[in-house]
């Protein structure tokens, strides 16, 4: 099949986006949706005479250029303005708070209170972000107590459906803004609404999809895929079609990860909530107050967590003298409103919305409810395991693409959706690839199969070298990254190893990931801001060599640019690391190499012409102390893919010191490793699993750290020498219980001895059961009492 196809499942943002750009670029795409609209949690329906949407779906980016993609394709679909909300607040839900956070807003206060989040949002400090290990602590640590009783425990608790002592800190805002003025929600931003609904957007998107040759089947639902080993052969759908797939055809899904898992072959504990939406309409012009266009409720007495009047969005969804209310609920399946009979849930929402004093329930003129499953992904502790195995088993399946909100088990906005479509289409498409050949050298030097760091011998025969990977996991704090010098010491690791590298140096803030999280009021960080935030200045980076050395613990870092290599170099480090996401970067490792210090290389992401690129610039600088590490390069990585027994082949094509950079949960991955020879050995390390960042879910603890280190030192015990020998300790049993040739009644002196005299038992003292034919036909020499051995002098 010469030309390019894809199979996209689901007619939602992603897929859609998706299958319009790779029609473009001259592709066939078949679209199988569900339902028969397109949109996914987008879509636009009509309610009689009403317009509606899951929910207030804004169109908002801070990117220039996704405003002007979006103002040239659909700006006549585009109602462009501000945007307002309000958390309502109070037993008699009278009290309308402001939100974002302002300092305007805050001044306005009661004083009692006022003084109450001054005081504490002045004794905020980095230390306590870098210790949360819940939502809680970390928003604790963000605005204070005060701050976060009032907008982050009972609302996001509400949406999560658990405590926030138990939520994850990934989903806690990580840039709180206090703004100096009460602002739009959409501060600075380009913000506009769908002007017939959200999902106008997409039927347009649609119709270019078709336009241009691609197919859509709607009410096609996915029951079940086939496979032939990690091949997609065929998609069935419960109206009983199937889809043969061939070979050189990519899968892109947006179906929740837990239904593409299940699909394919595994049961994944991930969960998502649900979103139950009651649309109330009335024969009246306005119900929220003037100038707010939403409305926040974390209340216990209310189902519903938001209402949005969307006439207040766009007048064209609404009759001119009818309006309507959309009130979302987020439930769990095994939740009384999930499972509650429509009419019943209904009765009680338009009682609240009585009960908050918007519309009495007896000026309701009609209702519905419309329901989504898979909305919010629930991030509780320690989910980050399960969704690297449920990856792991979707992305065996190089077919396969998983996007989207479902897909991806992380909640995005719309400008999200369309930065990932349009990512996903560049690379299946090669577009932005460069592909360099690199000139081969005549090599230069041999590589040393031993290499010393310090005093410390690396190599064949010698004990494995532990690093703790301290990396990010001092979370900007000094103080933290002294306490994981202390702990990786006490641990009895060799080395502690950081990260150095410029602000903003290390990517871009303005492509990919940088784009996937949402930026408007602090929801999420992005890579780029991560960095940038935990980016250690040069003279805390002294400060901590120095701190090292005092304690006694060799210390190193991975410099991710030229001018950190040569800052570590001036402290005088005893060896460079290497990060997999520079194995290609040549002219980096040349200048690394020319230092003339040992390099430890990590080979994640690369093919094995590519280590030996590698390894070839390091011999083109004579020098010969270099060692690799395999590693898989997800964070964290599943155990089914770590492909252990790379580190034999590393060593037998290269001759040097091979060893593990482990990002998997637990040690035994570690373990494994050491048992098939690994020279080194880098674990992430952390203070508290719990804490907040990337890597601290993945790390390890001091206590396991410690066993890492006992299980390094213990296993060449165990393995031995290989030769087959008689241990000292075996002496004992084989004197007790060894067993040999012994007398099964008297025998007397002269007797010839038959096989019915001789038995086989121990205790060893006579002679090996191997000479049994030889006794039988002897003569006894002496008299041999029974149960007494047979030795060659009695015979």
């Amino acid at each position: 099949m010469s030309e390019k196809r894809a199979i996209i499942l689901g007619a939602g943002g992603v897929g859609l986006i998706s299958a319009w750009k790779l029609l473009e670029e001259g592709w066939r795409v078949d679209v199988y949706e569900a339902t028969d609209q397109v949109g996914g949690m987008c879509k636009t329906w009509k309610w009689g005479e009403y317009l509606l949407d899951t929910g207030p779906h804004i169109y908002h980016t801070p990117d220039e250029n996704l405003s002007k993609f979006w103002e040239s394709e659909f700006g006549d679909l585009f109602i462009q303005r501000e945007f307002w909300c309000k958390n309502v607040k109070g037993d008699d839900f009278k009290q309308y708070w402001d939100y974002p956070l302002s300092w305007e807003s805050i001044s306005r206060y009661p004083k009692e209170l006022k003084d109450k989040v001054l005081g504490e949002l002045h004794n905020i400090s980095l230390q306590g972000r870098a210790r949360a290990t819940n939502y809680t602590e970390y928003m604790d640590a963000q605005v204070g107590p005060t701050l976060r009783e009032m907008f982050f425990k009972k609302f996001p608790e509400k949406i999560w459906g658990i405590s926030t002592n138990h939520m994850a800190t990934d989903w806690a805002p990580k840039r709180i803004e206090v703004r100096q003025k009460v602002t739009p929600f959409y501060h600075k931003q380009w913000n506009a609404v769908g002007k017939y609904g959200a999902g106008c957007i997409f039927e347009r998107i649609k119709e270019k999809v078709l336009t241009l040759g691609g197919n859509i089947h709607f009410n096609h639902i996915v029951s079940a895929f086939e496979s032939q080993g990690n091949a997609i052969s065929a998609i069935e759908f419960s109206i009983k079609k199937s889809r043969t797939v061939f070979p050189d055809e990519v899968i892109i899904s947006s179906l929740a990860i837990t239904d593409l898992a299940r699909f394919l072959g595994y049961e994944s504990k991930l969960d998502f909530r649900a979103l139950r939406t009651v649309y109330l309409a009335y024969d009246k012009e306005m119900i929220l107050p003037k100038g707010i266009d939403w409305l926040y409720y974390d209340s216990e007495k209310t189902y519903f967590s938001r209402i949005t009047e969307p006439k207040k969005l766009s007048p064209y969804v609404s009759a001119k003298d009818k309006t309507y209310l959309t009130l979302e609920i987020t439930c769990s399946k095994d939740d009384e409103i999930y499972k509650m009979e429509g009419e019943k849930l209904v009765k009680k929402v338009a009682e609240q919305v009585e009960l908050v004093g918007l519309a009495k329930i007896s000026e309701v003129a009609a209702s519905t409810i419309h329901s989504e499953d898979h909305v919010y992904p629930i991030q509780h502790h320690g989910y980050q395991e399960e969704l690297s195995k449920t990856r792991s088993v979707i992305t065996s399946f190089q077919q396969i693409y998983s996007l989207g909100t479902g897909g991806e088990f992380h909640y995005s906005d719309i400008q999200i959706l369309f930065h990932k479509a349009f990512d996903l289409v560049a690379t299946l498409c090669n577009k932005g690839s460069n592909f360099t050949q690199t000139i081969r050298k005549t090599k230069a030097c041999q590589l040393n199969s031993v290499v010393s760091i310090r005093n410390r011998e690396v190599g064949f025969g010698r004990p494995a070298y532990i690093i703790a990977e301290a990396g990010l996991n001092h979370n900007g704090s000094i103080e933290v990254a002294k306490q994981l010098i202390d702990r990786a010491k006490e641990s009895g690791a060799d080395a502690i190893k950081f990260q150095t590298f410029k602000p903003g140096s290390r990517i871009s803030k303005k492509v990919k990931a940088a784009r996937y999280a949402e930026t408007i009021i602090g929801l999420e960080e992005t890579l780029y801001d991560m960095f940038d935030r935990l980016a250690m200045g040069h003279d805390d980076q002294k400060d901590l060599f120095n701190y090292a050395r005092k304690s006694g613990i060799e210390i190193f870092s991975t410099p991710f640019d030229l001018e950190s290599a040569e800052f570590l170099n001036s402290l005088g480090v005893g060896v460079f690391k290497i990060a997999s996401m520079d194995l290609v970067s040549l002219p980096f490792i040349k200048q690394v190499a020319r230092m003339g210090k040992p390099m430890i290389l990590s080979t994640g992401m690369s093919t094995l012409g590519q280590v030996e690129e590698a390894l070839e610039v390091i011999r083109q600088q004579d020098n010969p102390n270099v060692m690799l590490l395999h590693c898989n390069s997800s964070y964290p990585a599943a155990q089914e893919e770590m492909n252990l027994q790379v580190i034999e082949t590393l060593k037998k094509c290269f001759k040097v010191p091979v060893g593990l950079s482990d990002h998997t949960f637990g040690l035994f991955v570690s373990h494994t490793a050491l048992v098939l020879g690994a020279d080194l050995i880098e674990r992430h390390f952390t203070l508290d699993r719990a804490m907040e960042g990337p890597d601290h879910i993945l790390s390890s603890a001091p206590a396991e750290l410690a066993e890492l280190v006992s299980m390094s030192k213990k296993i060449p015990e165990v393995l031995g020498d290989g030769i087959k020998r008689i241990q000292p300790n075996e002496y004992d049993t084989l004197n007790t219980q060894r067993k040999s040739l012994y007398a099964a009644c008297d025998i007397k002196k002269g007797t010839v001895i038959t096989q019915g005299m001789v038995a086989i038992k121990g205790p060893g003292g006579g002679l090996l059961p191997k000479y049994f034919d030889l006794v039988a036909g002897r003569i006894a020499k002496v008299d041999i009492e029974e149960d007494h051995p047979i030795t060659w002098e009695a015979i």
